[in-house]
Formats: C-alpha cells, sequence, structure tokens
C-alpha cells in the first residue's frame, strides 16, 4: 500500500463531508497550528469542530451580508437554545478575559433567526426534502463584534453543536433555488406578468447560475445518488430508531441472524435509553447539562482526556477537578476528593473517565470507580468511544455511557454523530430520564442519520478485522529497538481492560495505538514522514490513519500535557481494514526509515 494525499485534501480523497483532512508530514502539523499560510491556505478540509467546513462558511456569508451589522461576525446554530447558550458562554469568558476582549455589551451579541423555505410553489417543487420535514429549517444566527470569533469558535468546538455540513448544504441549495425563482419572476413583471405575486431581496450576489461551489455540491450529490450511496431522507426517522437499537443490542430478530451487534448485557436496556446527538462532544456536553440540571456542583476528570472533554467541564457550570494520570495514587485523590466535598455538604457531580483513554490508551479501574461514586454520591460516565460497546462492557458500571459514532461506529469517515446511553439499572436512571428530557435536543440532522445508520450495518465485523489488524501493528512496533514505548490497551493497565472485556472470541484491544520511539522527535518525525497511509485527525476509520496528536491537541500547552506522558513526539496510530501484509510491510518500511544516530 502506498498513500499519499496532498497537504489540505480530504482523506480520504473524494470523500463528500469528510471529518478529516492531510497533513502528511510532520512539518504540516506545526506550521498549521502556528497558523502558517502555507498550510492554511490549502484546506480544503478538516475535522468539523476545528475545520468550519467550507459549505457552512459559505452560508454563513451570505447570511452575514444579510443580517449583520458593520463589523460584525455570525456563527451558525441549529436551535435557539444552542445559540443562547453560545451567547451566554461569550459574555462568560469574556469577562474572564477582559483585558483581552473587553466587556461587550449584552445587545452586541445577538440571535437573528432565520427561517430557510421555498418562496413559491416552484420552489417548492425542487425542494426534495419538502416532504420529509415536518416544518420548515430554522437556522439561528449568533452576531457578535468580529473581535469575539475566537470565543465562539471555541463554543462551535467545545460543545459540538454547531450546523452540520449536509444542513448548511441543504440551506444553501434552498437559498439558490429561492434566488433562481425571484430572478425568474423579477424578469416576468417587467414583461408586465408576475407568476408567483411573491418578491423578496435577492442576497448580494445572487445569480440566476450557480456559484462554483454550489455547482461542485450538485456534482457530488448527483454522483451519490446515481451510484446508490444515498438513501431517501423519508426514512430518517426509521435510520434513527435503527441506530438507537443497534447501539442499544436490541435488535430484530433477522438483525440478530445477520450478525448486526452484540447484546449490551443489561438487563431492561432498550432503545429508549439511547440518545443521539449531532457528534461525539456534544454527547459529552448534554450528559454534563444533564447532570448540572439536577444539581449545581463541580464534577472530576479521571485519566487524561479528549482535550475538549476537559473544557467542558471546566468551562461549563463550577468547574472539574483534573486527575490527569488515571492511575496509581489518583485512586486516594480521587477518594479524598470525593469525602471532602461530601463533608463539606457539597458532593461532587460526577467522575467523567475514558475506556481507553485518548492517546495513552489507559483504562481506569471501573468497578473501583463505580464503588467509590456510590459511596460519595456521584455519577459515573464513561467514554468508550475507544474501546468501543464490540470490544468492552462499560454500560455496566456507569450511569452514563457516551460515544463518538464519528468514529469506529460509522468508519467511512463522511458523517459525525454521537450517543448517550442511560443505565436502566443504576440508582440515578430516573431523575437523569428528568433531566435528559428537560435538556436534551435531538439536533442530528436526517441526512447524517441515514449516513450513519447505513455506514454502521457492519460495525461488529470491521471491529474484530481492526481488532486483528492494530494487534499485529503493535506488536510489530513493540518488537522494534527504536520504539521506546507502544500505548495500547493489551500492554498499558492491562489488568483494568480485561476485566471489562466482552467474554466472547471476537472481542478484542481495538483499533487506536500510539507509540514513542528511543530517538525522541527526529526519530517520530522520520517515521511519520516515511509513513505511506492517510495522516490527519481522526480516528476509528477503515482506512489507516497517523497524526503527532500531541501536536495537534496541545500545541499551546505542550509542556502541561508532557507531566502527564503525552509526549510530544508522541505519533497515533488509528489501524484500518488493510490487508494484514500490507500494513506490517508499510509500518517495517517506516522504522527503517529511522536513521540511528
Amino acid at each position: 500500500m502506498s498513500i499519499q494525499v496532498p497537504l489540505g485534501e480530504c482523506v480520504p480523497p473524494n470523500t463528500r463531508h469528510g471529518v478529516s483532512v492531510s497533513l502528511p508530514l510532520w512539518e504540516d502539523n506545526v506550521d498549521y497550528e502556528k497558523g502558517d499560510p502555507r498550510v492554511l491556505s490549502r484546506m480544503n478540509s478538516g475535522y468539523p469542530r476545528f475545520f468550519i467546513a467550507k459549505v457552512i462558511q459559505a452560508l454563513a456569508e451570505r447570511l452575514r451580508e444579510r443580517f449583520a451589522l458593520p463589523g460584525e461576525a455570525i456563527m451558525l446554530f441549529p436551535s435557539r437554545a444552542c445559540a443562547e447558550r453560545c451567547v451566554a458562554f461569550i459574555h462568560a469568558q469574556a469577562s474572564k478575559n477582559e483585558a483581552l476582549y473587553g466587556l461587550p455589551r449584552p445587545e452586541s451579541v445577538r440571535i437573528v433567526e432565520h427561517t430557510v423555505a421555498p418562496i413559491n410553489k416552484k420552489a417548492a417543487a425542487l425542494d426534495a426534502m419538502q416532504a420529509v420535514l415536518d416544518s420548515n429549517v430554522t437556522i439561528y444566527c449568533t452576531m457578535f463584534p468580529e473581535a469575539l470569533f475566537p470565543l465562539a469558535k471555541q463554543y462551535w468546538q467545545h460543545t459540538g453543536n454547531g450546523i452540520s455540513a449536509r444542513l448548511a448544504e441543504y440551506c444553501l441549495h434552498i437559498e439558490h433555488v429561492n434566488d433562481k425563482c425571484e430572478l425568474e419572476a423579477n424578469s416576468y413583471s417587467r414583461l408586465g406578468r408576475s407568476p408567483s405575486g411573491y418578491h423578496r431581496k435577492v442576497a448580494t450576489g445572487a445569480t440566476a447560475e450557480p456559484s462554483a461551489a454550489e455547482t461542485e455540491l450538485e456534482a457530488d450529490a448527483y454522483l451519490e445518488e446515481r451510484f446508490g450511496r444515498n438513501l431517501n431522507a423519508k426514512y430518517a426517522d426509521d435510520m434513527k430508531w435503527a441506530l438507537r437499537r443497534r447501539i442499544a443490542g436490541a435488535l430484530l430478530k433477522e438483525e440478530k441472524m445477520q450478525g448486526a451487534q452484540v447484546e449490551r448485557g443489561v438487563a431492561g436496556l432498550n432503545a429508549s435509553d439511547v440518545f443521539l446527538t449531532a457528534t461525539g462532544m456534544s454527547a459529552v456536553f448534554y450528559a454534563h447539562q444533564a447532570l448540572l440540571h439536577m444539581r449545581q456542583a463541580k464534577s472530576v476528570c479521571f485519566g487524561f482526556p479528549y482535550t475538549d472533554t476537559l473544557k467542558i467541564l471546566e468551562k461549563f457550570g463550577p468547574g472539574a477537578y483534573f486527575l490527569g494520570n488515571g492511575e496509581g495514587s489518583d485512586y486516594e485523590k480521587l477518594e479524598e476528593i470525593l469525602a471532602t466535598h461530601c463533608q463539606q455538604g457539597q458532593p461532587i457531580l460526577a467522575i467523567f473517565t475514558e475506556c481507553p483513554s485518548n492517546p495513552l490508551l489507559k483504562t481506569a479501574d471501573l468497578p473501583r470507580l463505580r464503588a467509590l461514586a456510590d459511596r460519595y454520591g456521584a455519577a459515573l460516565v464513561i467514554d468508550e468511544t475507544i474501546g468501543s460497546f464490540a470490544n468492552i462492557d462499560a454500560l455496566k458500571w456507569a450511569d452514563m455511557v457516551v460515544s463518538s459514532l464519528t468514529k469506529v461506529f460509522s468508519g467511512d469517515s463522511n458523517v459525525m454523530g454521537g450517543s448517550i446511553v442511560l443505565n436502566p439499572l443504576c440508582k440515578l436512571y430516573t431523575p437523569l430520564q428528568t433531566a435528559i428530557a428537560a435538556t436534551f435536543e435531538d439536533l442530528m440532522w436526517c441526512e447524517d442519520a441515514i449516513f450513519l445508520e447505513r455506514n454502521s450495518r457492519d460495525f461488529v465485523q470491521r471491529v474484530l478485522q481492526i481488532n486483528q489488524n492494530a494487534l499485529a501493528v503493535a506488536e510489530l512496533l513493540r518488537s522494534s529497538s527504536k520504539v521506546a514505548k507502544v500505548a495500547y490497551p493489551k500492554y498499558t493497565t492491562p489488568e483494568n481492560y480485561q476485566q471489562i472485556m466482552r467474554p466472547n472470541s471476537n472481542a478484542g484491544y481495538g483499533g487506536l495505538l500510539s507509540v514513542v520511539f528511543v530517538g525522541g522527535e527526529a526519530a517520530a518525525r522520520q517515521f511519520y514522514d516515511s509513513l505511506r497511509c492517510c495522516k490527519g485527525p481522526s480516528l476509528g476509520t477503515n482506512f489507516t490513519l497517523a497524526s503527532p496528536y500531541t501536536i495537534l491537541a496541545h500545541f499551546t500547552e505542550l509542556e502541561w500535557a508532557a507531566q502527564y506522558g503525552v509526549r510530544a513526539d508522541l505519533v497515533r496510530i488509528s489501524v484500518g481494514l488493510e490487508p494484514q501484509a500490507e500494513l506490517i510491510a508499510m509500518f517495517q518500511a517506516a522504522l527503517e526509515a529511522i536513521q540511528v544516530s
């Protein structure tokens, strides 16, 4: 195998609404974080919470021209609640950084509600979603002074609650159809006729001909529909229910016969205990919001997590304690925190942990965390994204399990999604149901649900192959004298991982591993630059994907991350479905490219 996708292009190539981007050289990642125009000018794609998709940028610019005051920027959200939280976040963070942002006037951060709908019968006839949607789509535009854009972008990134690229694509399509119909109506009016009797102001720069970006989108849509890679959107609600059944393990008889899923092993669990979110981080966000609805209190992040999980716990609500090692004395520190807060009459709200963690692949002692949570009245929230419920049984220990469905559950790297699962056997089940009902919104766009359902049908079979491939790669790297350490659940806190593995022969250690080299950063650069696979952010893809994780996730806090073993020269590898012999040959070649000094 030999893949080298050009800098800034989607990976894999030609993937519509792809969720990763090619950063093929180590220096590309460094320069991206530095904001070097050499890299930024070539970015045609990116991970959607960090890189606002070009189709969303196009819609935002159109609405900014229509609604913004001079000097205002815009961020787009699918619900009023999301937009209102963005407004509150901007004000709260600006007040904490007054020297940098000043104190914005209350009226300077505002919301504009924009309904997207065909303007007449002709336009409606060109709206393929008209028969699917219960009502017209409404986009909520948060408007703010341009200087506050970094804060709005933080909210977008942390919560994962911005509009999806497919939703923006639909809105742009309707806007273009309306422009075309309006221009035709105007031409009739000049002749003394008016077919619609309705007129509106055409957006600045509007034309009867689609833009280059819109033409490309229409061509992509044609290809997907022509070759059967899309399903009719009218089935979206059915697809969401199928996803919830699949995640709960509550399957129809024919689905079980096809080997579509594993049993979750929790009595009473059904699809109604599963809640779909637009992204993986929005699952973490809504889980935390539900808990805060029950009571306002601090949480504990146990172990070094994916960066935005900690940001959510710290920036939304009363804050959080961070126990970044997630092993050894951190258990005693955790109990001390829990006990102290109980003595003060302010019990800790929840313990959040990843299983295993990203990128160090540590697994916490879940039975021990469960016992501590019960003793001190805290909830236990487990992120099972890396392990996946095909390999591990995290739900039986948790009050809530969250997951990014963008990753191995989808695999195709072309759609975002997340899930929250409630444990019906936990003591907090009923109050959590009430809190979820009060705080949760189903913001997964119908077309995203369709793609996610299609992608995940062979989830279990893919995980089995990925388990086998990743183990082979891990063993190869571990056997090399050039490698200092391989982080992989089989070798990293293995006793904790093995006690929660599913009791079947298909369960394995997942597809993610991290490696550091004896030669430090120089060796890591040589290895990474020589790899002939896709290289960029994200994980759990059907194809192998490598990344200098710490550079991308913690570039402005490298020394802080290093305190917890997350080294700047760490290379994270998500192993895919390629033939195992090809994978071994590729990684062996990359090892041989390391020059021993």
